[in-house]
């Protein structure tokens, strides 16, 4: 089968969720199908990168979009009803150079990543799959509740936008796909065939390493990424919690405000090339994240590698692990302090987590089904 997959980024280096699942279908559909990519990116690829994700699929097109270009379209787009992310990504010349693309290559399925690349694909006859991966009007949704000023305003008229967009978008394609049940439920056309497609992890990639721990809490991720951010921050003021463990904060991109926190048995990195190793530099992993849509992939990598996990039950909602058996719920400080403190000090506790942890993971998360999946429907 040739089948054509268009991504809004560059799917390399790893620091992204929506280039985690996309780098990991590409490498298994290019197992026994002829792959070709569009990509967008505003920087100039690394040689390297581009080597990586030219040998996991047969062509590879990247498409450079300026920022100022992209910064031009949003602003223009709070005139009309387009959400903002979507004016953001497209270009009238991007779709020209796609459209020559398509005609040439003749694909027989046509995989589109996420709602803002919608636009590209009008015009295109070819049967078509929108991965929607999170629910994203929601997501902003709730980007507007934790802000002020000009910024809820945006928050929420982008929330709005997309909420929808996503609805009206639904019918241009014949499948539809979502990383998780609540994010199906919370997109308006979730009540439709739509199907939950989780992330997978790479069980033999993460896994436990026998290595000595030199921090009591560990927290990774993106960390310039908003709700990351804010998650740091209430491990180390709200929870005050360095005055009495050692914590890891450690992840691609580290904002000014993470940065801060560092010092006083606070330990902040940047990007490391592998991030296993910071994994396992920590006794448990705690995510004090109240984001409610997605997959934190964080959280599966922690599980896969023996690291015990506290989070919310917001996200434990697209985990679906079992409190008190394979993770820790904590909705308040109260409850992540109590929760910290147990499977810090209770041995039997730890070692419960950790294993069922690690079974849940290798049971449930795998990016072979994850494409089994894709390959099923785009075969229908």
């Amino acid at each position: 089968m040739k089948i054509l997959v268009l991504s809004p980024r560059f799917p390399y280096p790893l620091e992204k969720g929506d280039k985690l699942r996309i780098f990991h279908q590409l490498k298994l559909l290019h197992e026994h199908h002829e792959v070709c990519l569009i990509c967008l990116t505003s920087d100039d690829v690394d040689n390297t990168h581009e080597s990586i994700i030219e040998d996991i699929t047969s062509r590879c097109h990247i498409i450079k979009v300026g920022n100022g270009k992209r910064k031009l379209s949003a602003f223009k787009a709070l005139l009309t009803g387009t959400p903002l992310q979507t004016a953001y990504y497209y270009s009238a010349k991007a779709k020209k150079t796609m459209d020559y693309i398509v005609a040439d290559f003749k694909p027989d399925h046509i995989y589109c990543q996420l709602v803002r690349m919608v636009p590209y694909v009008k015009g295109w006859k070819q049967p078509k799959t929108l991965d929607y991966m999170d629910a994203f009007g929601v997501g902003m949704e709730r980007r507007a509740s934790v802000s002020s000023g000009m910024e809820k305003w945006l928050f929420n008229v982008e929330a709005n936008r997309l909420k929808a967009y996503e609805n009206e978008v639904y019918a241009l394609f014949d499948n539809h796909t979502i990383i998780s049940e609540q994010d199906r439920v919370q997109v308006g056309s979730g009540n439709l065939n739509m199907l939950v497609n989780p992330n997978g992890i790479d069980t033999a990639h993460f896994s436990p390493i026998d290595k000595e721990t030199d921090h009591d809490i560990g927290f990774i991720g993106n960390m310039g990424y908003p709700p990351n951010i804010d998650a740091a921050e209430y491990l180390v003021n709200t929870l005050k919690l360095a005055t009495q463990y050692k914590i890891l904060i450690a992840g691609a991109r580290p904002d000014k405000r993470v940065k801060l926190l560092a010092g006083n048995n606070v330990s902040v990195t940047g990007w490391v090339d592998d991030v296993r190793v910071e994994y396992a530099r920590c006794k448990i992993f705690v995510a004090p994240l109240w984001v409610g849509t997605g997959q934190q992939n964080k959280i599966l990598e922690a599980m896969a590698m023996g690291i015990p996990c506290i989070t919310t039950a917001s996200v434990n909602n697209a985990i679906m692990a079992k409190d008190e058996e394979e993770i820790l719920i904590a909705n308040n400080e109260d409850e992540f302090k109590k929760a910290i403190k147990r499977l810090l000090s209770d041995d039997d506790l730890y070692h419960t987590i950790k294993q069922n942890g690690i079974k849940l993971v290798k049971q449930n998360y795998s990016w072979q089904h994850n494409v089994e999946n894709l390959e099923t429907i785009f075969k229908r």
